[in-house]
């Protein structure tokens, strides 16, 4: 089981965010899993198993909540079951597992039992001869969505692996450092030097941004809100980036990925993944 967040001391004061009060709490965060070596996205299933990608090791692993190994995939190579730096992984609804292999230039796709199923590549975009995904997420209704963080652009595919549009970010003035989740139907875009999230639907149609979010590093949206994870601190927000609840950190941390699953925040470092059940 993953022990509860241990609330040390209730804080009598409060921390100004965003011109909006949220009240702190110091919190201790459990050990899930280490050491990674050169950990970079998580994604978690409905059931809790948590796949990670260790880009220095080139392979997706697999943990439970408990932080108990069961199962891990790859290793330096360009051939179905090898990667050449993985580095972002989105394993669905546990039944298929989307990892971006970086420098192999494609999205590798896989059964819950590590079982090829296809790949994603240039040749399948419209006019174009080179893919480098570094981000990549799945929306609700199975679309694709990879960030492809050389061209600044986010290519979208359909559940069949065919290529149907993209967005430029450079169109809507978007930093180069990004963050990309999906919430629901609703695509959102962290721009981090700006401390801006800003919202596209499923057919990447443009709807609005957020503010303040400056210096948080990493970001995940659930149907009840907004998280976003600093060095020092994670912060609950509403749908529309009002500051709820924000968790201080007894130490300081350097965040490679935030995750929310039912109660539970999941923060991902290079080496070691971290946890801490909230109320």
């Amino acid at each position: 089981m993953i022990k509860h967040c241990l609330i040390l001391l209730l804080l009598t004061f409060q921390v100004q965010l965003s011109g909006v009060i949220a009240q702190s709490n110091i919190l201790k965060l459990d050990l899930v899993t280490s050491p990674l070596d050169g950990a970079s996205s998580l994604s978690v299933t409905p059931a809790g198993l948590i796949f990670l990608t260790e880009k220095n090791r080139d392979r997706l692993l697999v943990v439970t909540a408990d932080g108990e190994r069961t199962d891990s995939l790859g290793a330096r190579g360009s051939g179905d079951y090898r990667f050449n730096m993985p580095v972002s992984v989105d394993a669905t609804n546990g039944l298929k597992i989307y990892v971006a292999d970086q420098n192999n230039g494609r999205v590798q796709l896989y059964d819950r039992r590590f079982q090829y199923l296809s790949s994603v590549t240039a040749d399948k975009i419209d006019q174009e001869t080179r893919f480098r995904p570094s981000q990549l997420q799945i929306s609700n209704s199975g679309d694709l969505f990879v960030y492809d963080s050389d061209l600044h652009i986010i290519y979208i595919f359909d559940p069949l692996g065919n290529y149907s549009r993209k967005i430029d970010l450079r169109s809507f003035q978007v930093g180069s450092d990004i963050h990309m989740k999906i919430s629901g139907s609703v695509l959102l875009i962290f721009d981090s030097d700006r401390g801006i999230i800003h919202k596209f639907n499923a057919d990447g149609g443009y709807l609005n941004f957020i503010g303040g979010f400056s210096g948080a590093i990493k970001i995940h949206g659930t149907e009840s809100g907004l998280w976003a994870v600093f060095n020092d601190r994670v912060t609950r927000f509403s749908t529309v980036g009002e500051p709820l609840q924000t968790y201080k950190f007894e130490q300081q941390l350097m965040p490679e990925d935030l995750y929310i699953h039912q109660s539970v925040v999941y923060i991902l470092t290079k080496d070691q993944l971290l946890s801490c059940q909230f109320e």
